[in-house]
C-alpha cells in the first residue's frame, strides 16, 4: 500500500504541474489576443502589410510591397496620395515606429531610407493637379491641425527613433515646403 501511495505522488505532482503550466499559457494566449484587439484597426493594416513585405531583400522593393498591401497599387495616384497623407496619421506614425523597432537590425536603416526615397519620388512625380490638390488639403486650417497633430506625436517619440527616421521627415517636410512655394 505503501508503495502505491508513493507512485501516485509523482503523478499528481506532474499532473498539477501540467495543469499550472497549461493555465498559465491560456492565460498568456487570452492577454496576447486582447491585446492585439485593442489595436486600432487602422494599425493592424500596416502590421499585416510589413509582415507580408519583411522576406523582400531589397528594401526599395519591400518598402513598395508594404505600400502595396497597405494603400493598394501604387500605380493609382490617389492610393499614392493615401500612402503620402498615411504618413501624418497618428495610428500610421505609431505604427511604423513599432514595425521599425522590431524589424531585423541590419534591415532598419535600409527599410527607413527606402521610405524616405519614396517620400522624394512621390514629390517628383506629383503633376501640377496633384500638387495643387495636396496643397488645399495640407495646408488648410484642417490640413495645419494634422501637421501639427503628427509632429506633436512624431516629437513624442524615442530620441534614437527619431534621429533613425530623419531621413524621412526631411523628404516630409521639403514636399510641405515645395507645396508652400508653388505658384
Amino acid at each position: 500500500m505503501q508503495a502505491k501511495e508513493n507512485k501516485s505522488k509523482p503523478r499528481r505532482l506532474f499532473w498539477r504541474i501540467t495543469g499550472v503550466t497549461l493555465l498559465v499559457f491560456v492565460v498568456a494566449g487570452a492577454y496576447v489576443v486582447h491585446r492585439i484587439r485593442q489595436l486600432p484597426p487602422e494599425m493592424m493594416l500596416d502590421i499585416r502589410a510589413g509582415i507580408a513585405a519583411r522576406d523582400i531583400a531589397d528594401p526599395n522593393q519591400r518598402f513598395e510591397k508594404f505600400l502595396e498591401g497597405r494603400y493598394g497599387s501604387q500605380n493609382d495616384p490617389v492610393n499614392q496620395r493615401n500612402a503620402f497623407l498615411g504618413f501624418f496619421d497618428p495610428d500610421h506614425i505609431k505604427a511604423m515606429q513599432l514595425l521599425v523597432k522590431h524589424s531585423p537590425k541590419n534591415q532598419r536603416q535600409a527599410n527607413i531610407n527606402a521610405a524616405a526615397n519614396w517620400v522624394q519620388q512621390y514629390r517628383e512625380n506629383l503633376t501640377p493637379q496633384q500638387r495643387a490638390d495636396l496643397a488645399a488639403r495640407l495646408l488648410s486650417p484642417e490640413g495645419h491641425e494634422t501637421l501639427k497633430q503628427a509632429t506633436a506625436l512624431y516629437n513624442s517619440q524615442d530620441v534614437h527613433y527619431r534621429d533613425q527616421s530623419r531621413p524621412v521627415v526631411s523628404q516630409l517636410l521639403n514636399t510641405i515646403a515645395s507645396l508652400k512655394s508653388q505658384p
